[in-house]
């Protein structure tokens, strides 16, 4: 594994200020395990995108990492799917997360689906299950389109044929907009649609949609599609911004749909959303996730009693209620 060094938090945000307030239990909904077998060569010009930073990230290195980070918290879940670039050997990964559910009841794998065969990836959701292990849901990605995600569109990675068995088996979609993400109309015309015509399947918004401004977040928030699509829901993961979680705590309704994520192993990466020259040296982006969680709760100026609700919902509740009628 690359891109990881031993660095510390040597500001001290998770002792002086996290781990006390961090419920004792949480549910990481965003999680990519690989081990290096399963990813193929990579050129020299790919190895400078930051997609490509991790080679590996196994369950073990997990783990050892979910120990340093939230120590004294018990795991009490995780979603987890393979290293979600093209050089991947999709069967390969997604046989690595079969294991997985067969090992740790708590994984939920969610399969690694090829947006060019969805034959190919229906194939090998029954297979596992012949095996006894039943994928909870499915990770489409631009990337294995071997194209940007700005030159790319979620109908080209989703294919329809994959929509329409994900809606019968009531899968979860853990879904990486395209383009600038929730911000553009042209996506939020999509998942109402999607939504629409395939209502059994849930859609996580991965990293609260996307945005590359938060005003593209403030717009999609001001659209219609979390009123009126009540499968979308919201995943924190990478979003260290206090005012992104305050614009959806503001409505009670959405508390249920707020998900805890780490994106481990690209959660490790040191620095934050939004971080200022003058703010001193960065921590790892996993902390500033709950940070800015805490912060938003914070400014809510709740009871004592219904900010612990909340929180424990937010990290724990709302992902075990995701898989009650899916599994």
């Amino acid at each position: 594994m690359s891109a990881l060094g031993s660095y510390q938090d040597h500001i001290g945000l998770w002792q002086n200020e996290l781990a006390a307030w961090m419920p004792d239990e949480f549910f990481d909904v965003h999680v990519h395990l690989s081990p290096p077998e399963v990813i193929g060569p990579i050129s020299a010009e790919r190895r400078k995108e930051g997609l490509t930073a991790f080679t590996r990230f196994t369950w073990e290195e997990a783990v050892a990492w979910y120990s340093d980070l939230f120590g004294g918290k018990k795991i009490a879940g995780l979603i987890a799917f393979p290293l979600p670039m093209r050089e991947v050997r999709l069967e390969a990964a997604n046989e690595y997360t079969v294991g997985l559910m067969h090992r740790d009841p708590r994984v939920k794998g969610f399969i690694l689906a090829d947006p060019k065969d969805a034959r190919k990836t229906i194939r090998q959701f029954d297979e596992a299950l012949r095996t006894g292990a039943r994928f909870s849901g499915v990770k489409p990605y631009y990337d294995l389109l071997g194209k940007s995600n700005y030159e790319s569109t979620m109908p080209e990675f989703i294919p329809e044929e994959l929509l329409e068995f994900m809606n019968g088996q009531r899968l979860v979609m853990m879904l990486h907009t395209s383009g600038i993400g929730v911000g553009d109309p042209e996506n939020q015309a999509y998942l109402k649609s999607a939504a629409a015509r395939y209502p059994r399947i849930k859609i996580i918004l991965a990293h609260m949609g996307r945005y590359v401004k938060i005003e593209q977040f403030f717009a999609f928030m001001a659209s219609d599609v979390m009123d009126c699509c009540p499968s979308i829901f919201l995943e924190s993961s990478y979003v260290g911004r206090p005012e992104v979680y305050q614009k959806v705590l503001a409505r009670k309704e959405l508390w249920p749909r707020l998900l805890f994520g780490t994106d481990l192993p690209w959660g490790l990466w040191m620095g934050h959303e939004g971080r200022k020259p003058d703010d001193g040296p960065p921590t790892w982006n996993a902390y500033h996730t709950v940070k800015a969680i805490k912060d938003a709760i914070d400014g809510l100026h709740l009871e004592h009693e219904e900010a612990e609700r909340l929180k424990k919902r937010i990290f724990l509740e709302n992902a075990q209620a995701l898989f009650g009628s899916t599994i």
